[in-house]
């Protein structure tokens, strides 16, 4: 996974919760990098999930409503990356039809070795929009915070569930998002 993300991971926590939490965090993994991290660089998935549970147990919150959090977080900094069409979209439905075709296409010609989500759409009328997420990592609870922060750029309301997901089962899932007018 890149710097980038462990870097703003850092931002977040330090912004929310103070610095001495991440630097307790990081003294109790005993992670490879020691918490340093270069943004283009690659690092272990692990290293993000050990200090996810680490912080969770920490700040006494779940891992999954954690890591939905930071996505919210993330989501702006991650924007301006963002292809001129996804950052130019006329909406936030435009936006997310957007990823895995336009946004992440563009992330692997930057970076060849991106281990990128798939997503796949049904779209089930104008109000109502289903991603279906697929990764190795599982972290489909991320997709729904970045989703909720595309939303607030948007300013668009909407309501968001999971009726099939990979942490109960399922071979993939589904992120149902309601555009509320």
């Amino acid at each position: 996974m890149k710097g980038t993300i462990f870097i703003s991971l850092q931002e977040f926590v330090e912004q929310n919760h103070g610095y001495e939490v991440w630097d307790g965090v990081i003294e109790s993994t005993h992670l490879a990098s020691n918490g340093i991290y270069t943004s283009t660089k690659n690092y272990p998935d692990e290293e993000l999930f050990a200090l996810v549970g680490a912080l969770s147990s920490k700040l006494n919150v779940t891992a999954p409503n954690l890591v939905r959090l930071f996505g919210e977080f993330l989501f702006p900094v991650l924007l301006p990356f963002a292809p001129p069409d996804a950052k130019n979209a006329p909406s936030l439905r435009a936006f997310l039809l957007m990823v895995d075709e336009v946004i992440h296409v563009e992330v692997k010609k930057l970076y060849t070795d991106s281990n990128l989500p798939e997503f796949d759409y049904d779209e089930q009328n104008d109000n109502e929009l289903i991603m279906i997420y697929r990764s190795p990592r599982k972290l489909c609870h991320l997709s729904e915070g970045l989703i909720q922060g595309a939303a607030k750029h948007f300013n668009q309301p909407i309501e968001i569930s999971q009726p099939k997901c990979m942490h109960m089962g399922a071979d993939d899932c589904h992120i149902k998002v309601i555009f509320n007018d």
